[in-house]
């Protein structure tokens, strides 16, 4: 089908939402996400614009050939080493000589403004507004100072950041550290930087529609920085936090969708209603790496669900959205602008069968039939409205239908792609492996750095403020389990047949050989309540 909803009916054109999803679900490339959210970090939630020549590499490494700091490096052979040690170590090179981004070595590297906003999804914005949240959550009175102080502590090392917001970041040269990040640092006082702060963006100031779904992103981020961060070298510290970060916002539309189909049901969703809500997920991992074995085929089923709840989502929001923009002609959702976010998501779908509703989405449905032109897509749109107006749906899912026909293109192209980006297909941080060309190919395999942030994380204890030394291997699988919804030795509750449960068994087994190539595994017998996992990582408290 050619069908398309007219571009002259902007609202519905559109697939934006921002009250449930404060961020644009495409493609998104965690690496450079980190560059903006550092800059926030340090300047409280603000942004300079920066606009560097992105193509004037050959420039940036003259200078720096020349810089007081390095000596050796301005002809022949050491210009030659110092060009390849830029790439490969320092900053991502990508066709015709264009640089990308800053490889995130310290918490200077805004300072390039090599990274632009519109690949970024807004994603960027997401991540920091969700550790306000997390910190405002706890009881913080100042959480932007707060999360500086957490960054600077972590990746702050040997860099002068200024005192002033529009201060640009440099070398305190003094502080011994490693040599790679000192080689950025010179480099980056090569860039000129910017006194021109972008005005602050007032989204979703007011809260989340779905606290359960976002502000876990945050609170994840904070901890693993606040409680273990201070005790690894800077590289260690980012890999983790850019594979938790991954994690999550691969996550947040996958519990988002569990949550808009409670709300259409006239359910209640633990991830409207907290911040704290069990995650709902049931993500189970393969440790076995056995192509066709059981625990394989398990992962690989729980991929083909998720995808068919990311298409499911797809239509849920879309019906959402418009039950939520139609409340403002319902009699009995007066003053409904003056809820919280969450309050307003349950007024619309509480509203979902009320006749002032009804009619309003009947002619939110007309003005799609009326804009149609006549050509063949025209012609399409026109049959399939009359065929969902016969079809006995209510107003809600024939406008739904519609309205997922005509985005169908973009939104679930859109969707996919945020899926495999954000799951880290191809990345050293990833929850997927396998092909991006072949969907049949994945898997949920966590990477050895997702697995060290899941482990490190789970052993933070309920008050977000200590970490455990050694907990039984069922108190780490129950607490996987819980807050990252990470299944290890059970199936799903929906695949849950002796096959799922040979596979679980034979995943436990693995599990635990991988515990113990990591060193954290500790057998007192063959007796599953004395088996104990050490904590994987030294933690200030």
């Amino acid at each position: 089908m050619t069908f398309t909803i007219p571009k002259s009916l902007e609202h519905l054109n559109s697939m934006g939402f921002w009250l449930m999803v404060p961020c644009e679900l495409s493609d998104v490339d965690i690496d450079r996400l980190m560059t903006p959210v550092l800059e926030m970090a340090v300047r409280q939630g603000r942004k300079a614009t920066i606009k560097p020549d992105k193509y004037g590499y050959q420039h940036y490494l003259t200078a720096l050939s020349n810089s007081p700091g390095l000596d050796g490096f301005t002809h022949g052979r050491g210009r030659e080493f110092l060009d390849g040690w830029l790439r490969t170590s320092i900053m991502k090179i990508g066709n015709g000589e264009k640089m990308e981004y800053m490889q995130p070595l310290t918490i200077a590297i805004y300072r390039s403004g090599l990274v632009t906003r519109i690949r970024n999804r807004q994603a960027d914005d997401l991540a920091y507004k969700s550790m306000v949240a997390a910190l405002e959550h706890d009881g913080s009175q100042n959480p932007k100072a707060d999360i500086k102080n957490i960054f600077m502590n972590v990746f702050g090392r040997g860099v002068d950041v200024g005192t002033a917001i529009t201060s640009d970041p440099r070398y305190d040269g003094t502080s011994d550290i490693d040599i790679n990040s000192l080689l950025q640092l010179f480099l980056l006082e090569e860039f000129e930087g910017s006194q021109k702060i972008a005005p602050t963006r007032h989204r979703v100031d007011e809260g989340f529609a779905l606290p359960g779904a976002i502000t876990p992103i945050g609170s994840d981020m904070l901890r693993l920085l606040k409680l273990y961060g201070p005790k690894m070298p800077p590289a260690e510290a980012m890999s983790l936090l850019v594979a938790i970060l991954a994690l999550r916002l691969f996550q947040m539309p996958l519990r988002m969708g569990v949550a808009s189909r409670q709300l259409l049901r006239g359910d209640v969703s633990a991830d409207v209603e907290s911040a704290d809500a069990d995650n709902p997920l049931e993500i189970f991992c393969d440790f076995t790496r056995v192509k066709g074995g059981p625990s394989d085929e398990l992962s690989r089923t729980c991929i083909r669900r998720d995808l068919d709840n990311v298409r499911s989502f797809f239509t849920d929001r879309l019906v959402i959205r418009s039950l939520h923009e139609s409340l403002r002609l319902v009699d009995d959702a007066v003053g409904f602008q003056f809820l919280s976010p969450s309050e307003q998501l349950k007024k619309a779908c509480e509203l979902r069968t009320h006749l002032e509703m009804q009619l309003a989405l009947k002619h939110e449905l007309s003005r799609i039939y009326d804009a149609l032109d006549d050509s063949e897509a025209g012609d399409e749109g026109r049959a399939l409205i009359n065929e969902v107006r016969r079809s006995g749906l209510n107003a809600a899912d024939q406008l739904g239908t519609v309205l997922v026909e005509g985005l169908r293109a973009r939104g679930l192209k859109n969707q996919m792609l945020w899926f495999h980006t954000s799951g880290g297909l191809d990345k050293s941080y990833g929850i997927l492996s396998g092909s991006a060309r072949s969907r049949a190919s994945w898997r949920y395999a966590p990477s050895d750095e997702l697995l060290t942030a899941l482990l490190a994380l789970a052993f933070v204890e309920p008050d977000g403020q200590s970490t455990a030394n050694q907990l039984p291997i069922a108190e780490v699988l129950q607490r996987l389990d819980r807050r990252f919804g990470v299944l290890i030795a059970r199936p799903p509750r929906m695949f849950d047949d002796p096959g799922g449960r040979a596979g679980a068994a034979a995943n436990l087994e693995a599990f635990t050989r991988k515990l113990q190539l990591l060193g954290c595994f500790q057998s007192l017998s063959d007796d599953f309540s004395a088996q104990y996992v050490n904590r994987p990582r030294e933690a200030v408290a």
